[in-house]
């Protein structure tokens, strides 16, 4: 049973989702009457369209319950049903169709009402009208250009009191108030800069569940139906933070080496702090999560990837059932990145290196919509009509398994040189050489462990020992011989001076006088030895003894000991030690060294997920021909549906969806029994199923969005920024609010406490994320100046000029640029243009239309030298990497931001009355280019000196500049008006301008540090 706190933030979660589900009404595919006849004043509808309205949605009812024909005696009636009625309806004008591309007819303002089959018109018990999220500025969607209004004035409008009387005359007025409020006119004075508007009447009959979220809001309706909360997802809703544990120390990274068995790539090894993040990875237990905070350009996909390779060698070594890994994020860019990132790996050179099977490509398994355009070469998986269809499921059958089989034991048999083997065979086989480097990998660990232990032996040896006789943790074999040289010639000496006494001395070597004579003549031979001798009792022969077999045996364990480790080296090809410490880490990195950890990576681990791929592969022959053969192949209970995605994993190791559609997958087919047509089908979720769950740019995703499918995970990895862009809350505070006192989450709709304590945790659907509820759930820290969690600090993207902006201006100085400085570059790679114009509004948008001409201008002059300076450097790279190059446009160079999308239009009009080709070339706010990059970053500031008294967008938060100045690897040009940059040195804004003007007048040398630069006022 779970927590009922819990289940009562599901059900907050669950109705924000549905508050926040305001997409684009699907007119077209929803039951709906264009040119309505509609009395706004009376309340009323045509009694005729209002039946074959209703008819519709009772057709569309009843179909959703299987139901085919009013015969059925469970026939729902509907006498009513509620609508959405569109007072007119906004179509661009052909010219800014052409300049923008968007020609869709949009309703940005819908009328909720209830209709019953008279035509009369009701109120309906949510009052406020249905504005489409994607036509409110600011804007995500780079597809949509039309702006109605923005966010914050349609929150303002909503908190305007009105008390539901019921009656439709009070219900008019309102809206007609409200729609002022949002607009500044009437609703039927209403137009739109380049747009028609056409004042005609559509109804529609919407259910709100059809809509991208339903797959959500279904998982959440049976977690609280079922008061069922994963132990995943508990962690996630524990309003507590998790314990602390303390972090991994340098020694217990060899240890955790020996559970980092798979890499995926071998061109490069994890950074240091990569590794880090994977090695607290593996110590979490099912139901925990681990947050990564991954800054722009750290190298979030390699971590992903390594993760990933990791479980899949980790699952074979078992030799039970596959890991079923998930990655997922909030949008359909976010996901394609993901999946790209496991299709496009380069990898060695040998048949050890490639897939097996026929038609098996990349280790991603994409799951999108039904609707969603994928190309052919990224595999994916699609639920049409109730099943699912595409990549691995065309695979399942007969003559598909015939061919594999064939294909698979050839190329292992042309891979290991071995015959004759059955693919069963093989499999055991595969996972006996995993076994067996596994076992190498623990071997040298220990053998690591023993020559560590050297450096006490040496101290036993010789207390006073050259240091340099195993500095940073590698033995002077030399230094050591020369030592076991002296020794040895020592021991010599004295066997010899013992020797050669006189009989005399030995016969009355008891006496005084005679012992001290012998003592003094050895002590003198001692003084050239190299060790320290204060235990030898020069009076007592036995002692001598003594004192040379333990120093010669401490030699010869310390030489035993170094000749293991460095076999063992040979061996598995590694060069170097593992590092002592974090200092020994950033030395190797710093002289671009490879070491112990890297070359384990780049070998050893590499030829481990390889092994496994294979052993997997195999395995996936024999589990598909044993479901064939049984003919449970279309079964779909609740052990059929997860060796299903089982099997698919064995063949890709990571499906990859968007929080939306992840739901959709993860389910069986289960009867619910009852008498005659009482019997349907439904389909619960698959909860505590999926192995690991992974979130990508977890900054971006909105609690109520991502929580839900953390029921279907044991544990998860959750990756992101909270400095970068920042989810789309679609949920006003004043709404917010009035769902966490609905579904109990507080007693006290006006408890500030209570509320705030939500906020500061990322809680709250009105301005939270996931990533802040995982950095809450993680038991980690790896630095206290910053949120919780693990972090990714090596930068690799940018110039150090451009990122030390970032680092100082979100990260406290924590991130290690690693591409060094600007030098040999086509630019300067911070730079500033003024622009003196003033900014215009475009709707509820803004434009400046000097600052388009200038930075038109800008691109007109050097986009010939751009183009032509990049295609020599991919010229050389693809001549170094043996593959033909890529011819590039402007589009692959340079990137365009503005925070406006009135400006975006207006960029594009003028830079394409210019000549300016703007084939694939983006133009837009932030998200355009969300997790990717170019060499070239414009960014249009778009304000004006008409603006100098007002706030900036771009300065609510660190986050937009953040994001704007890490996309450019190379230069960042900076257009605007140099009034409004310089009215505060505190803002982002104003700080970029300073930093700008800093490194203009003093430019950064090679190898300067970043804390050099000036601190922020």
């Amino acid at each position: 049973m779970a927590n009922n706190e819990h289940i009562q933030l599901l059900a907050y979660w669950r109705s924000s989702l549905a508050d926040a589900s305001r997409v684009e009404i699907p007119v077209e595919k929803s039951p709906h009457q264009y040119k309505a006849v509609v009395d706004f004043v009376k309340g009323s509808v045509s009694a005729e369209q209002a039946a074959v309205l209703i008819d519709k949605a009772e057709e569309q009812l009843n179909d959703i319950k299987g139901r085919k024909s009013k015969d059925d005696p469970e026939w729902e009636y509907l006498d009513e049903t509620n609508i959405l009625i569109a007072p007119f309806r906004v179509s661009p004008d052909p010219e800014y169709t052409r300049y923008s591309g968007e020609p869709d007819v949009s309703y940005p303002f819908w009328i909720r009402a209830a209709v019953n089959r008279e035509g009369s018109l009701k109120t309906h018990d949510d009052t406020f009208p249905y504005i489409p999220r994607p036509h409110l500025e600011p804007q995500v969607n780079e597809a949509v250009n039309f702006v109605f209004s923005d966010v914050d004035t349609v929150d303002a409008a909503f908190a305007m009191p009105f008390m539901n009387d019921g009656k439709w005359n009070s219900y008019r007025k309102y809206l007609e108030e409200v729609f002022r409020k949002i607009t500044g006119v009437s609703i039927w004075q209403y137009s739109a800069e380049r747009h028609t508007v056409e004042f005609s009447y559509t109804m529609v009959a919407y259910e709100p569940l059809t809509s991208a979220a339903d797959g959500i809001i279904k998982l959440y309706d049976y977690l609280i139906r079922e008061k069922e909360v994963p132990a995943v997802l508990e962690r996630l809703a524990d309003k507590a933070d998790a314990g602390q544990r303390p972090l991994l120390a340098a020694d217990n990274f060899e240890q955790a080496s020996v559970r980092h068995l798979g890499q995926m790539a071998y061109a490069y090894p994890l950074s240091v702090s990569q590794r880090k993040s994977l090695y607290h990875l593996q110590t979490l237990d099912n139901g925990e999560i681990l947050a990564v905070n991954g800054p722009p350009g750290t190298g979030k996909t390699t971590l992903l990837q390594s993760v990933v390779a990791n479980e899949v060698v980790q699952s074979a070594l078992k030799g039970e059932a596959p890991a079923v890994i998930l990655a997922c994020s909030t949008n359909n860019q976010a996901v394609t990145n993901i999946i790209d990132s496991f299709s496009g790996i380069t990898q060695k050179p040998g048949l050890l290196y490639e897939r097996w099977l026929p038609g098996i490509k990349g280790f991603g398994l994409y799951l999108p919509a039904q609707g969603k355009k994928v190309a052919q070469s990224i595999p994916h998986l699609k639920r049409i009509a109730g099943r699912l269809a595409g990549a691995h499921i065309d695979k399942e059958n007969v003559s598909y398994l015939a061919t594999a089989e064939l294909q698979y034991v050839d190329n292992f048999e042309r891979c290991m040189a071995q015959k004759g083997l059955s693919v069963q065979e093989i499999t055991l086989l595969l996972r006996s050489k995993l076994k067996e480097k596994e076992k190498q990998l623990e071997e040298g660990i220990q053998l690591w462990q023993q020559y560590k232990r050297i450096s006490a032996l040496i101290e036993k040896l010789a207390p006073e020992a050259d240091i340099s006789l195993f500095q940073y943790n590698t033995l002077n074999e030399a230094q050591l011989a020369q030592i076991e040289s002296a020794v040895r010639a020592l021991e010599q000496q004295i066997v010899d001076y013992l020797d050669k006494e006189s009989v005399w001395i030995k016969l009355f070597g008891f006496l005084r006088f005679v012992k001290e004579k012998r003592a003094f003549r050895l002590s003198y031979l001692f003084r050239g030895c190299p060790l320290n001798y204060d235990a030898v009792d020069f009076y007592n022969i036995g002692s001598f003894h003594h004192f040379f077999n333990e120093r010669l045996k401490l030699i010869q364990q310390i030489r035993k000991y170094a000749q293991a480790w460095n076999q063992w080296k040979k061996a598995c090809h590694i060069q170097a030690n593992p590092p002592a410490d974090d200092e020994g880490f950033k030395a190797a990195e710093r002289n671009r060294q490879s070491f112990f950890y890297d070359e384990l990576e780049m070998g050893l681990k590499y030829d481990l997920f390889y092994l496994a791929i294979h052993y997997w592969e195999g395995r996936w022959i024999l589990a598909t021909q044993e479901v064939i053969a049984e003919d449970r192949i279309h079964r779909n209970g609740t052990a059929d549906a997860a060796k299903r995605w089982q099997r698919f994993a064995m063949l890709s190791p990571c499906f990859v969806s968007t929080f939306f559609m992840a739901p959709k997958f993860f389910t069986y087919s289960k009867l619910i029994k009852g008498s005659g047509s009482k019997s349907v089908w439904d389909t619960p979720p698959l909860t505590a199923f999926i192995d690991l769950l992974i979130v990508d740019e977890a900054g971006q995703v909105s609690p109520e969005v991502g929580a839900a499918t953390f029921a279907l995970a044991r544990k998860a990895v959750v990756v992101g920024d909270t400095l970068q862009i920042e989810p789309v809350w679609n949920v006003p505070a004043k709404v917010d609010h009035a769902n966490l006192f609905r579904s109990r989450v507080i007693s006290d709709i006006n408890d500030q406490y209570a509320i705030g304590e939500l906020l500061t945790k990322g809680f709250l659907s009105s301005s939270g994320s996931i990533m802040k509820l995982a950095q809450k759930a993680t038991p980690y820290q790896m630095y206290q100046d910053m949120e919780r969690g693990m972090m990714l600090t090596e930068h690799r993207r940018c110039f150090d000029e451009i990122i030390t902006y970032c680092n100082k201006l979100a990260y406290h100085g924590l991130l290690e640029p690693k591409k060094g400085p600007a030098k040999d570059v086509l630019f300067a790679p911070m730079q500033f243009h003024a622009v003196s114009g003033i900014s215009e509004a475009r709707g509820t948008s803004k434009a400046n239309q000097e600052e388009a001409v200038a930075i038109a201008s800008w691109v007109l002059t050097h986009q010939q030298q751009i183009i032509s300076y990049y295609q020599e450097i991919e010229n050389a790279a693809a001549n170094r990497e043996k593959r033909v190059a890529k011819t590039l446009r402007l589009a692959d160079v340079i990137g365009i931001i503005t925070p406006f999308t009135g400006q975006k239009y207006e960029l594009s009009k003028t830079l394409r009355k210019s000549g300016v080709d703007l084939s694939g070339l983006t133009i837009g706010t932030v998200h355009a280019l969300q997790g990717a990059e170019r060499p070239v970053i414009l960014f249009s500031a778009t304000y004006g000196s008409n603006d100098i008294k007002k706030g900036y967008f771009f300065d609510r938060g660190v986050n937009m500049l953040n994001v704007a100045v890490s996309r450019a690897k190379d230069a960042f040009v900076l257009f605007g008006n140099k009034e409004i940059l310089t009215k505060s040195d505190t803002t982002p804004s104003g700080q970029l301008y300073l930093y700008i003007k800093w490194l203009t007048e003093k430019p950064m040398t090679i190898g300067q540090e970043a804390s050099s630069f000036p601190p922020h006022p």
